[in-house]
Parts: C-alpha cells; structure tokens; sequence
C-alpha cells in the first residue's frame, strides 16, 4: 500500500525557502563572521553572526558566510563581470537546497569533540565565517579509494583582527584517532600551523588556547602599536 508515496528529503523541507540578494548584502555588511543559517523549525534561512549561534545545535546550522561570499563574488565576477552578482544569488540559492539533505546528515554526525573545539574558539574571540566544509579524507593521499574518514573544515576570523583566519580541519567522528590540521593566516599567507589528534574535550580546550596564543603572539610581532 506504500509503494507509490514518494519520499521525502530534508531538501524538500526547504523548497518554499530562499536565499535572497538582500540575505547576501546583509551578510557583507555584518562582515566577517556573518552567516546565513538554516532554521529546521522554521523551515527557512536568516542572516546572523556566527556568536549568536550555538555550536551544539542541530536546528540550526551554518550554509553560508562572509568568507564564502567574498570568495564566490571574487570568482564570478572573473567569470561573469557585471552580471556576477545575480549569478551568485541564484548559485547560493540552488546549490544550498541542492546540498541540503547531506547537510543534516553531517550535521547530526558530528562527535562532540568538533562541538567543543567550536565552542571553545568562540569563547576564546574566533568567529565562524564559512558553512563548515565536510569532505572525505582518503587513508592514502592520491590514491582515491577506501578506507576514508569523514572530515569537517571550519574557518574562523579572529574578532580581535579579522585579517587572522584560522582553519581547523577536524575528523566528524574523534574515535577514529584520525590527525587533525590546525592553521593560522594572516591576509592569506600562512602564519602557523600543525597536526594534532584531538581525541577528547580536555586537548580539544589546549589546543584553542595555543590557537588564541599563537596569534595573539604574531599581531604583536607585526602590528604596529599606537
């Protein structure tokens, strides 16, 4: 008797929602740290900053930020001149709902090691400014085929200096005992970095905290004070 109900994806929850050109202008001038959040009880999207965000949420989560979008502007309007933004709007629209369904899926997949390390850098003056980048890690690099570990990317601006980003490329599940890559950037050029496995809340907290130390210490090396 089921056999012709069609099935329904976390997609199809969100096919009367869009992301609109006004969401995006308001994300460039909340500026770095802004981001555009799908909302599963309300079946739609708004614009916020990543603070007002709780990172242990699962009904509300980043698809869009400040980073994603001078990027994306940066790139189609190399490809489209002054129709850039319109074709970004429409991009950002379709490829959000497109990847939505695998979102969630991430999303409720997350250990609580990756909640806590973005927990953690929030308390410590590092704001999201990207939708959390999710791919698989090959076992082998160059050689695609299993095993694979499933991986999150997060990028961080630093509140103190926006110029500072920070990405933290973190294993979603911290059992596997897989490394993760912590690195600082000053305007794009690299600052710091190092692998790390963090495997449990306690490292997870002493690792933000060098985070917070390493580039307190490199805006005092270069920033000029008054």
């Amino acid at each position: 008797m089921f056999e012709n109900v069609p099935e329904v994806t976390v997609a199809d929850w969100f096919s009367g929602a869009e992301i609109t050109s006004r969401m995006l202008r308001t994300l460039g001038r909340i500026g770095p740290g802004g981001v555009i959040i799908a909302d599963l009880y309300e079946r739609g999207y708004y614009v916020t900053h990543a603070r007002t965000l709780d990172p242990a949420s699962h009904t509300h989560f980043i698809v869009y930020g400040h980073h994603d979008l001078v990027f994306g502007l940066e790139n189609y309007t190399l490809e489209y001149e002054d129709r850039a933004w319109e074709e970004l709007v429409d991009a950002v629209d379709e490829s959000t709902w497109d990847t939505m369904t695998e979102a969630v899926e991430d999303v409720v997949k997350t250990g609580p090691v990756v909640t806590r390390m973005r927990q953690h850098m929030q308390a410590l003056g590092f704001d999201l400014t990207a939708a959390p980048y999710y791919y698989d890690r090959y076992a082998d690099p160059g050689i695609y085929k299993q095993p694979t570990t499933r991986m999150v990317a997060d990028r961080y601006a630093d509140r103190t200096d926006p110029t500072i980003t920070v990405t933290v490329k973190m294993p979603l599940d911290e059992t596997t005992g897989a490394l993760s890559l912590i690195t600082i950037t000053d305007q794009g050029s690299h600052v710091r970095g190092w692998p790390k496995a963090l495997r449990n809340q306690f490292v997870a907290g002493a690792q933000a905290r060098r985070v917070r130390a390493e580039a307190d210490a490199h805006l005092r090396r270069t920033r000029t004070r008054t």
